[in-house]
């Protein structure tokens, strides 16, 4: 027969497993936990980013739109103009005549590129097309997280036009196209 305390002396440490299990398990939601949150931030970013790209994007449409002459005439498309470096003072016209339609393509340029170095890590820019064919609009970023994901629209879309630009391993390309 079973004696009442050789019965207790046989439970002893069972609620300790216990104890140590649900600590194990918790410890393995909370490492889960903050996969889950490393990965949210990471995308947030991303997101900020090309949120970020594509504003400028639409800023620089609306200012060819704005100078549709300067447009008309060829002065947004970089690959036959040569705009001042961001360094460089950005084109003045203030005089009582105004600025002609390619002083003020130029100094569009310069500014949406001024504000992109600003915004973003890497930021620059690049703009060609005509009125007839539309614009391409291409912003460049840097962005480690997802540059591997990218490589395919920078395949597709994002080839620089800038003999300057050396394309970084970090470099994403966010392109967008418009008709004025």
């Amino acid at each position: 027969m079973i004696s009442a305390g050789n019965h207790a002396a046989t439970q002893t440490g069972i609620g300790m497993i216990e104890v140590l299990v649900a600590i194990a398990i918790s410890a393995f939601a909370l490492f889960a936990l903050m996969g889950m949150q490393t990965a949210a931030l990471r995308y947030q970013k991303t997101a900020h980013l090309r949120a970020t790209a594509s504003q400028f994007n639409a800023d620089l449409a609306d200012r060819v739109r704005a100078n549709i002459r300067g447009a008309h005439g060829g002065a947004y498309n970089l690959r036959r103009q040569a705009y001042p470096d961001i360094g460089e003072s950005a084109p003045s016209c203030l005089g009582s005549s105004g600025c002609t339609p390619q002083e003020l393509a130029a100094k569009d340029i310069h500014e949406w590129r001024t504000g992109l170095s600003q915004a973003m890590a890497g930021g620059w820019g690049e703009i060609a097309g005509s009125v007839a064919e539309g614009f391409m609009v291409k912003v460049y970023f840097l962005d480690s997280l997802t540059a591997g994901d990218a490589r395919n629209q920078l395949a597709k879309h994002c080839r620089p036009g800038a003999a300057d630009l050396v394309l970084h391993k970090d470099v994403v390309c966010f392109a967008t196209a418009f008709y004025p």
